[in-house]
């Protein structure tokens, strides 16, 4: 008998629970081919350079059609060129253009093919006149999230 008491609690505890189990999971927005251009006026004469390779997870999705661009300040300061290293490894040399006295913080923006998902990173490296952030040898690791 006591057991009959619970057996409607039970079936609404199972039911809560399967409802929340069919919960959509996180979709993100899905963008076409982004089109990142950088201003080529000679307002920005110097630049630095970054070679940056995406995480584990997003390596093996990577496509030789995907983009990656660097920005200040939402402005385009410049885009990567895809080079293989490897067999299982690719970076993007981003050549990033600023000013002598530039004090702002780079983001990255990368764009997936595979998925039509854009990733960000946030603003976290100060531009730096003729330096490098990362190398052939010893590429920088990018942590992205996937923009909503």
């Amino acid at each position: 008998n006591t057991m009959k008491k619970y057996i409607p609690l039970l079936a609404l505890l199972l039911l809560i629970m399967g409802i929340s189990a069919c919960r959509k999971h996180d979709t993100y927005k899905k963008y076409p081919s982004p089109d990142w251009t950088e201003d080529n006026t000679g307002k920005y004469p110097v630049s630095m350079t970054a070679v940056v390779q995406l995480t584990e997870e997003l390596q093996p999705y990577l496509l030789p059609t995907d983009k990656m661009a660097a920005f200040i300040k939402g402005e385009c300061r410049g885009w990567g060129v895809l080079v293989k290293v490897n067999a299982d490894t690719s970076v993007f040399y981003v050549l990033i253009h600023g000013t002598a006295d530039e004090q702002e913080k780079i983001s990255f923006k990368y764009y997936s093919g595979r998925t039509s998902y854009i990733y960000t990173t946030d603003d976290f490296l100060t531009f730096q006149v003729d330096s490098n952030y990362g190398t052939a040898d010893d590429p920088k690791m990018l942590f992205l999230k996937p923009t909503k």
